[in-house]
């Protein structure tokens, strides 16, 4: 396959994405609006994991993250990670964790 044979591929398909009413040309409104819904399908995904982790956070349940929850889950993941490296250290000893 040569260069022009894959440039020609990538804007045949290039144009069969952002060709939304099939004339057979790539309109700038037509890119504008392919960004727009990449950019609110990240915006989507980027919400619903700031809630996810929210709800990690929230041990109470009331809609806000304390300093209390807070330092509850940062606690938590230090004893995860000591214990995680402690496992390590001892496989390296030799040692059964």
């Amino acid at each position: 396959m040569d260069i022009k044979q894959t440039a020609d591929e990538f804007l045949a398909k290039g144009t069969e994405i952002l060709d939304a009413n099939g004339d057979g040309n790539v309109e700038a409104k037509e890119v504008l609006d392919a960004i727009a819904g990449r950019v609110k399908e990240t915006a989507d995904a980027v919400a619903e994991a700031a809630g996810e982790v929210k709800k990690g956070f929230d041990a109470d349940g009331d809609g806000a993250v304390s300093g209390e929850e807070v330092k509850a889950v940062a606690d938590a993941l230090k004893e995860k990670a000591t214990q995680a490296v402690d496992g390590v250290v001892s496989k390296i000893k030799g040692e059964q964790a």
